[in-house]
């Protein structure tokens, strides 16, 4: 059992996107994506007539950065009900096409097309040539070669039809062609018959110009609208500067091919490469009839709505509470801010695929830190949190920082480690013995005497008017007299200081570092390389 009582693991395992990972869709900005694709397919669907014109071409371009989606929101596009039952596709990746020719484009243009819908279409066309025959038209009867013998065992058009269609007979060819150029031009014709023979994709090698490319795929998208009632949706994605593929998404774009949409999927630094490669085709993209920027798609309320749809989407018995959702998005929320190689969809899903692995083998009912930390580990070894000293685990950064919700204890917690920090140093000959003092009448929680000889005092400011704590411990040390110099130790985002009075700004990873120290060193489980990178710590907040 997987956590949350899922049955399965919810989230991708595969560096790419496939059809069944493509079904989740999370993400406000994907969503509306998603919808603006549906609004483009539902506005070409009521223009179009059963005769297709120029006019009813659309080009949509669908950018961002690498990693944050694009592909597996085309695949979910694909898969829509909405969309299959309107149009069908060919989805082409361009990073798979080599070398770049016309001829293997072409050819992977034709082969993005299903082998479903292939096979809808050749029954259409058979069933059309039936219908031909049952009407009497002489040319169309001699397709099906129906005889005498065939009468007396009863067989009928229908029943031909479906042996075509199985491959239990050949039709005659000569007559299909007699029959089709009468309603159709020689190359929807010629489409037509390869097609009854199932040789759809066979046709590819035979291409003697981008003119002839366009003219079959025009003859595609005319049969799939007559005999389907379906657009054509043509994704290209990973499309970029190379020579060729420019040549022939200009040439699409400027033969406007009838009742089609073109999809272009691409990143930004392609974008810009083709416009300094390809002015012209630049200039066709920039007048697209939909432009969907992903931009954002990276940040943490994105990924955290794309994270949790996985989850979602797989909970049938609906264990996963409001609760889980929150804890979960806690979880994201450090992996997010803490390390920056996890700021895009494609990285989160992985670290989130195999920690979910991780705590089912342990059947832990949650993921938890401990499967988030080994799995950075295992996945990612020598990756620290951002900015650390310490080497703060994940799992136990992730409990210091929820329980630093509570400032009161969070400044204790600080203050308790910035005093077991400097008795580190002095058991490592750092700085002299130190004395504590009464925090709450003097402001000041601990004096000692640095390597030179000078007394220093501490005090730790967390979260307060730092302005008037500071002038407050600043009179009583020199009003009393017993200290040389002034070390606070903050949170403020401050450079203030006085003659005698020096401020360092901790940030929260440095608090962490402090705690996490702490804890070690009250549970005597300090071990050699902590010993060094306690004392660059304390170096690193000037306390020695």
């Amino acid at each position: 059992m997987y956590p949350y009582g899922l049955t399965q693991n919810p989230y991708p395992s595969s560096p790419t996107p496939t059809l069944i990972d493509a079904q989740v869709l999370g993400g406000r900005r994907h969503k509306e994506a998603k919808k603006a694709v549906l609004s483009c397919i539902e506005d070409l669907n009521s223009k179009v007539s059963d005769i297709a014109t120029d006019r009813d071409f659309r080009l949509v371009t669908l950018i961002q950065d690498v990693g944050s989606g694009k592909t597996h929101l085309a695949l979910h596009i694909r898969a829509l009900k909405e969309i299959c039952n309107n149009a069908v596709i060919s989805y082409v990746d361009l990073s798979q096409v080599f070398p770049r020719d016309m001829d293997n484009i072409y050819a992977a243009l034709l082969s993005g097309f299903d082998k479903e819908y292939i096979d809808s279409l050749r029954k259409a066309i058979v069933y059309y040539l039936r219908d031909k025959a049952e009407r009497n038209n002489k040319q169309a009867k001699k397709i099906f070669k129906l005889g005498f013998i065939d009468f007396l065992t009863k067989k009928n058009f229908s029943i031909k039809a479906q042996q075509i269609l199985d491959g239990r007979m050949v039709p005659d060819y000569f007559a299909i062609d007699q029959v089709l150029t009468t309603e159709f031009s020689v190359v929807e014709a010629s489409v037509m018959k390869l097609i009854i023979e199932g040789k759809f994709g066979d046709h590819a090698g035979n291409i003697k110009s981008m003119e002839h490319i366009i003219t079959k795929i025009s003859a595609i998208a005319n049969l799939n609208l007559k005999f389907l009632k379906k657009l054509t949706i043509l994704q290209i994605d990973e499309f970029d500067s190379d020579k060729k593929s420019l040549e022939v998404v200009k040439a699409i774009i400027n033969s406007h091919l009838p009742s089609t949409v073109l999809m272009l999927i691409l990143t930004p630094s392609s974008y810009d490469e083709i416009r300094k490669e390809d002015n012209a085709t630049f200039d066709r993209l920039e007048k697209a009839n939909y432009k969907i920027d992903l931009a954002g798609s990276n940040t943490l309320e994105e990924i955290l709505d794309i994270i949790l749809e996985y989850v979602r989407y797989y909970d049938l018995q609906k264990s996963f509470k409001l609760e889980d959702e929150t804890d979960l998005s806690a979880k994201i929320k450090v992996i997010y801010d803490e390390f920056p190689d996890f700021r895009n969809v494609r990285s989160m899903t992985n670290i989130l695929y195999n920690a979910t692995e991780n705590a089912a083998k342990r059947d832990a009912p949650i993921i938890d830190e401990k499967a988030i930390d080994d799995t950075i580990k295992s996945t990612h070894p020598g990756l620290r949190i951002r900015g650390s000293i310490m080497g703060v685990p994940l799992s136990d950064f992730i409990k210091i920082r929820n329980s630093s919700n509570d400032i009161q204890m969070l400044e204790s917690n600080v203050r308790d480690a910035v005093k077991n920090l400097l008795n580190h140093a002095h058991d490592m000959g750092s700085v002299a013995k130190f004395e504590s003092t009464n925090g709450v009448d003097t402001g000041i929680d601990v004096i000692y005497n640095d390597p030179a000889g000078t007394k220093v005092a501490v005090a730790v400011v967390i979260n307060k008017d730092h302005t008037k704590s500071f002038d407050q411990i600043s009179n009583t040390v020199k009003s009393i007299g017993f200290a040389d110099k002034l070390l606070v130790l903050t949170n403020a985002k401050t450079d203030s200081g006085t003659d005698g009075m020096t401020v360092v700004n901790i940030d929260r990873c440095k608090m962490t570092d402090l705690i996490y120290f702490s804890s070690k060193y009250k549970n005597n489980e300090i071990l050699h390389d902590d010993l060094q990178r306690a004392l660059l710590l304390a170096k690193s907040i000037k306390l020695c």
